[in-house]
C-alpha cells in the first residue's frame, strides 16, 4: 500500500471511531431507569452549552436534569478516562519496553489510590484534594521506583517492573490498612466502591481538571511521538539517534503520573483499558506513534462509555462499579491477544 493510501485510510479511521464515539455517548445517555430519545438530548444539550432556548423546550424538567447533571457528565468522565488510561498505557509500554506495560505496572495506580483514599477517610474535601492526593501519592511512587531501579548503577526495564510490582503491593496494602481500621463506616464504603472504579460520582465541576490533564499530556505525547517511536527501538538505539532518553523517560514519567492521579481520583481504579487498548490499535495501523496515540485516545473512550452503558443496561437496579466490568471483559479479550501474538510473547 503506498504511503498516499496509508494516509488516507488512517483519516477515514480517526473520522469513523470519532463519529462512532459521538454515537456512543449519545447512546449511553438514553439508558437507565428511564430511556430517553437521542433528538430530546442533543437539543437538551445544545440548549445548555449555549445557555439559550434555541429549541423549544418540549420536555418535563426532570427529564433536563437527568441529562445535564446526571447522565451528560458520566459520560464525558468516561471517555476522558477511558482515553487518558490507554494513552497512560501507550507511554508505560514505551518507557518499560514491556508490552504488558499498563497504567499500573509502576505502582503509580496503587500509590495515587493510596492517597485518594487517605483523603476520602481522614481528610475532609472533595474531588479537588482527592486529586491532589492521588497525584502527590502517585508522584511519590514514581520516584522511589525509579530511585531503586536505579540503584543498582545501571537501568533495567526488567528491574524497574518488578520494583513497581513491590511497591504496588506496599501500597495495596497500606490502603487495605487504612479501610480496615478508619472509624467511620460510611466513608470506608465509600472508599472500598471507588476502588473497584465508578463513573456514578461524576459531576461537571470535576471536569475541567481531568479535560486540561487530559489535553495536556496528549499535547506532550504527540509533541515526542518521533522520540517514542525511536525509544520503543531500545535505549542504546535512542542514543545513538540523538535522543535524550533521561529526559524523555522524565517527562514520561511526569506526565504518566500526573494524568493517571488526576484519573484515579476522579473514577476509582479502572483496570484493563491502558493494556488492552494500544495493542489493539497497534494490531490495525502498526507502531507510530502519531497514528497510535490519536486511535488509542479514541477507542479508550469509546470502551469505557459502553463498559459503563453495560452495567446500568444489565444492572439497572443498582450501582456496579465499572472496573468490574472492565476486568471481566479485558481479561479473556487479552488472553486471546496473548494467544494471537503468541510468537511475540
Amino acid at each position: 500500500m503506498r504511503k498516499n493510501e496509508i494516509i488516507k485510510s488512517y483519516k477515514i479511521l480517526f473520522l469513523l471511531l470519532f463519529l462512532f464515539l459521538i454515537f456512543m455517548m449519545s447512546f449511553a445517555i438514553t439508558f437507565g431507569t428511564a430511556s430517553l430519545k437521542i433528538t430530546t438530548i442533543w437539543k437538551i444539550v445544545v440548549n445548555k452549552v449555549f445557555s439559550s432556548e434555541i429549541f423549544e423546550k418540549t420536555w418535563k424538567n426532570n427529564i433536563e436534569i437527568i441529562v445535564w447533571q446526571l447522565r451528560a457528565p458520566r459520560v464525558v468522565i468516561g471517555f476522558l478516562a477511558g482515553g487518558g488510561l490507554a494513552l497512560v498505557g501507550i507511554l508505560m509500554q514505551c518507557l518499560t519496553k514491556n508490552p504488558l506495560a499498563s497504567p499500573y505496572i509502576l505502582g503509580i495506580s496503587s500509590g495515587a489510590s493510596t492517597g485518594a483514599v487517605l483523603v476520602i477517610l481522614f481528610i475532609s474535601g472533595g474531588a479537588l484534594y482527592i486529586s491532589i492526593g492521588a497525584f502527590i501519592f502517585g508522584t511519590l511512587t514514581s520516584f522511589i521506583v525509579f530511585y531503586f531501579a536505579r540503584s543498582g548503577g545501571n537501568f533495567s526495564n526488567v528491574r524497574l517492573v518488578l520494583i513497581g510490582v513491590a511497591i504496588s503491593s506496599f501500597f495495596s496494602g497500606l490502603t487495605t490498612l487504612m479501610i480496615t481500621t478508619a472509624p467511620n463506616k460510611n466513608k470506608v464504603q465509600s472508599a472500598v466502591f471507588w476502588l473497584a472504579g465508578s463513573l456514578s460520582g461524576a459531576k461537571w465541576e470535576y471536569i475541567p481538571i481531568i479535560m486540561l490533564a487530559f489535553m495536556a499530556v496528549t499535547f506532550i505525547s504527540l509533541f515526542y511521538y518521533r522520540e517514542l517511536n525511536i525509544l520503543s527501538t531500545g535505549d542504546e538505539s535512542a542514543i545513538t539517534l540523538g535522543v535524550d532518553v533521561k529526559k524523555i523517560r522524565l517527562i514520561i514519567v511526569f506526565i504518566s503520573t500526573f494524568l493517571t492521579g488526576v484519573i484515579v481520583a476522579n473514577t476509582g481504579v479502572i483496570g484493563f483499558v491502558g493494556l488492552v487498548i494500544p495493542h489493539i490499535v497497534r494490531l490495525i495501523v502498526g507502531s507510530n506513534h502519531k497514528k497510535v496515540i490519536p486511535l488509542s485516545v479514541l477507542l479508550g473512550g469509546i470502551f469505557l462509555v459502553s463498559a459503563d452503558m453495560l452495567t446500568r443496561v444489565i444492572f439497572s437496579t443498582q450501582e456496579i462499579p465499572i472496573g468490574v466490568i472492565t476486568s471481566i471483559a479485558g481479561a479473556p479479550f487479552f488472553l486471546h491477544l496473548l494467544n494471537l501474538k503468541k510468537d511475540k510473547f
